[in-house]
């Protein structure tokens, strides 16, 4: 742990400034992608000894996590458009809402269906955000084998929603 501390005091103001520009100097927005970088690390401690260069890694880390905020923040903001565009002539938000939870359902139901293996690589991929390099660390199985399943996995999962939404 004192050893992760270590790492943690040096690298994290050479972190800060290589996401303040990117962060629009917001410390708040830093400080929260530095921490969740360093909490990543940390749950993934054990595959360390095979990065050559931590900085990188750590930078590369810090980037895909800006990636993943901004892809969000624009999802958000397409959905909230296209959600006040469908508001204009709905019958309820009620109904909306039971058939958001019952899409949600169905769609936990079809990835409780999935193969152990394949659903294993959909939850890290999918659920818990991980790379496929980062997959490929955790697993051992090569970046091509975890695409097939990955795909296959998703497939199965889009073909059962279309089948439960046509009965």
């Amino acid at each position: 742990m004192e050893a992760f501390t270590l790492l943690y005091e040096y690298y994290q103001p050479r972190l800060s400034l290589f996401i303040a520009p990117f962060t629009h100097h917001s410390p708040a927005l830093a400080n929260d992608i530095i921490q969740e970088v360093f909490i990543k690390l940390w749950t993934k401690r054990e595959f360390l000894a095979g990065i050559e260069v931590l900085e990188y890694y750590l930078q590369r880390m810090a980037k895909n996590r800006l990636l993943d905020d901004a892809r969000l923040r624009k999802i958000k903001l397409r959905h909230e458009g296209s959600f006040a565009e469908m508001q204009h002539g709905r019958p309820s938000v009620t109904e909306d809402s039971l058939q958001l939870k019952e899409y949600h359902r169905l769609a936990q139901e079809a990835i409780r269906q999935l193969p152990e293996r394949r659903r294993w690589l959909f939850t890290l991929s999918v659920l818990e955000g991980y790379s496929l390099e980062e997959i490929e660390g955790i697993t051992g199985l090569s970046k091509e084998v975890i695409k097939k399943q990955l795909f296959k996995a998703k497939r199965f999962i889009r073909e059962r929603l279309g089948m439960k939404r046509e009965t």
